[in-house]
């Protein structure tokens, strides 16, 4: 009967997610720089350096006033490490190439960070609730599970790795279980 009850509310509640569109893709070239690419196929020189001139100032302007960012792959990189724990927008899917996908196969994709280690600067244990650690970085990690935070102590090396449903795991350099952790700064 529980079997039968647990499938029922599976699918009342799954029914409306599948139901949903998929998302449609993102474009990833802005406009500015589509302006800018379009000039390359002006076959004549001097309308095309006109173009190119005209474009570069748009771009220039763009990126003066903040409406543009460029990062390169090194700072993305570095983006997706101290941001590691939090629900974010994906930084792959700026690299992705988009739904052109015009990416050559020599050009290397970009790979999310899936697990960092750190060192603990501190340990707030609590008496019948979580655990709080901060790293050396400045992120602060909570223990969302009821295990025991053995081995966690000040100068510690741990990892903090990706688990499955968005969740992390956490584990200590000196042993013992993995420790379900969130993000919280």
């Amino acid at each position: 009967m529980r079997i039968v009850l647990a499938s029922l509310a599976f699918i009342a509640f799954a029914g409306p997610v599948m139901a949903q569109e998929p998302a449609q893709p993102v474009e990833t070239t802005p406009d500015v720089l589509s302006q800018l690419y379009q000039c390359r196929d002006i076959a004549d020189e001097a309308q095309r350096l006109a173009c190119y001139d005209g474009a570069v100032g748009r771009v220039r302007q763009a990126q003066d006033t903040g409406n543009l960012v460029a990062i390169d792959r090194g700072q993305a990189r570095e983006m997706d490490r101290e941001s590691f724990g939090f629900s974010l927008p994906s930084l792959s899917r700026m690299f992705s190439g988009g739904s052109n996908n015009n990416q050559s196969a020599s050009t290397p994709r970009f790979e999310r960070v899936e697990e960092i280690q750190m060192e603990i600067a501190s340990v707030t244990h609590q008496r019948n609730g979580p655990s709080t650690f901060r790293m050396t970085n400045g992120q602060t990690w909570v223990q969302i599970d009821d295990e025991v935070a053995r081995n966690v102590r000040q100068g510690g090396s741990v990892t903090v790795r990706r688990a499955s449903l968005s969740s992390y795991l956490m584990s200590v350099a000196a042993g013992g279980p993995a420790i379900r952790v969130r993000r919280a700064q």
